[in-house]
């Protein structure tokens, strides 16, 4: 064997001893790139890996200079957009060239070649890795100099890119494997959470129903029970009192009242004609109405109309945690002054319910209930929820955030407008 022959197989042996237990693509890129050094001085070196599940992407990974090219293995690309498309492609054996400046086989309508000129690399040499006869990617090695690499580099690469290549293909294998176990991992994670909050909004549901059952019969059953008899009462008198009539006119008008909380509480249908800021204003209204001292509500809008163009079910479900926000506030304040805000913030639309009562871990000791629902409903949507008391120790703050790519992704879905999210109370 020869002196130079020696010296290749100590370099190729280096290669295999450095990147051994090596098990992160950049400490790996970086041992080879100080062994190949030895062999072809270069200023830029370079993997590019094509994905096992998307084989019309690629990311890069690079040592020396740092170029664009390395944001790719964050954010993969094309393969059809590489200045190198023909080899990652297989329909070339390998690139090499004196100056890729001037070459336009690197340059084409739509190349992400711009790191070329930026990071002044003219010598070029490309080489496939081949695993299971299949190119997997490349190694790309590059020089500020022009006409640093011969036919007899080719070679020498792509020597050291077949003995890196089961490496570089077991690696990203692996890191697709954990990738698969954490979505899976996630992904039954969402389902268990959506299983248990589908039980819990169905016990909410039922619960609103037993509810609804009980306000029927205890007053509005009550009250139809007692109009009857004052009717039947009046029917055998020869000539009914006029103040009889008006009593019973007004024991109808206050049944009826009655009737429409019943349904407005199961159905707001402010929410559905005029919009979400309104329902809100209508909502405080109702909430406050014939509570001593009175309280004082307000309501700063600047980014609803965004609400009223997203799905119904969305609109609802955010409507119905703010009634329960604004119900404990009332109910368990009461404070003087009860306002909600209504804005978009760094990328999350936010709904506060702002209270000046009684602090939050009291108010909430006393509905957990209602807390709970306000979280269910809150995880149905992607949204968070925040209760925190305000400064000096009184009152209430109640956030209610949603990301804005939550409230996009719903409007693009047609069945969204048919789900049940918003039903209940």
């Amino acid at each position: 064997m020869s002196y130079a022959a020696d010296i290749l197989l100590d370099r190729y042996l280096a290669i295999s001893r450095a990147i051994a237990g090596q098990l992160d693509y950049q400490s790996v890129l970086l041992e080879i790139s100080g062994e190949v050094n030895h062999l072809m001085p270069h200023d830029h070196m370079d993997v590019s890996l094509i994905l096992p599940d998307r084989l019309d992407s690629h990311i890069v990974y690079e040592v020396g200079l740092s170029t664009e090219w390395g944001d790719i293995s964050r954010y993969p690309q094309q393969v059809a957009l590489s200045p190198i498309r023909d080899l990652l492609l297989g329909e070339v054996e390998y690139y090499l060239t004196d100056d890729a400046w001037n070459d336009n086989r690197f340059h084409f309508e739509e190349a992400f070649d711009s790191p070329i000129f930026a990071a002044n690399l003219h010598s070029r040499l490309h080489v496939p890795l081949h695993v299971h006869g299949l190119v997997q990617g490349s190694l790309n090695i590059s020089s500020h100099k022009i006409n640093s690499y011969s036919e007899i580099d080719v070679q020498t690469a792509q020597q050291i890119a077949d003995l890196i290549a089961p490496y570089f293909y077991a690696l990203i294998r692996s890191e697709q494997s954990k990738k698969l176990a954490l979505a899976e991992g996630a992904s039954r994670g969402r389902e268990e959470a959506l299983r248990l909050g589908a039980l819990r909004l169905t016990e909410g549901m039922e619960n609103a129903r037993k509810r609804i059952g009980m306000d029927l019969h205890d007053q509005t059953l009550a009250d139809l029970t007692r109009i009857s008899r004052r009717i039947s009462s009046l029917s055998r008198k020869s000539t009914p009192v006029a103040s009889d009539i008006q009593k019973l006119g007004s024991e109808i008008s206050t049944c009826m009242s009655e009737l429409r909380r019943i349904i407005e509480d199961t159905k707001p249908g402010v929410l559905e004609l005029f919009g979400f800021a309104q329902a809100v204003e209508a909502q405080l209204e109702r909430s406050v109405a014939g509570v001593t001292p009175t309280i004082r509500t307000s309501v700063m809008d600047t980014a609803s109309s965004m609400l009223d163009e997203c799905p119904e079910s969305l609109r609802t479900t955010l409507f119905r945690i703010v009634q329960e926000a604004i119900n404990n506030a009332v109910k368990h304040g009461p404070p003087s002054h009860l306002s909600v805000t209504i804005e978009i913030d760094d990328e999350q639309l936010r709904i506060a319910v702002v209270d000046d009562g009684v602090g939050a871990s009291h108010k909430f000791v006393k509905s957990k209930g209602g807390l709970d629902n306000m979280r269910v409903r809150a995880a149905l949507i992607s949204s968070t929820i925040e209760i925190v008391g305000n400064e000096a120790g009184r009152g209430t703050r109640v956030t209610v955030s949603t990301p804005i790519t939550e409230i996009r992704a719903a409007e693009l879905m047609p069945e969204a407008k048919n789900t049940t999210a918003g039903v209940g109370a």
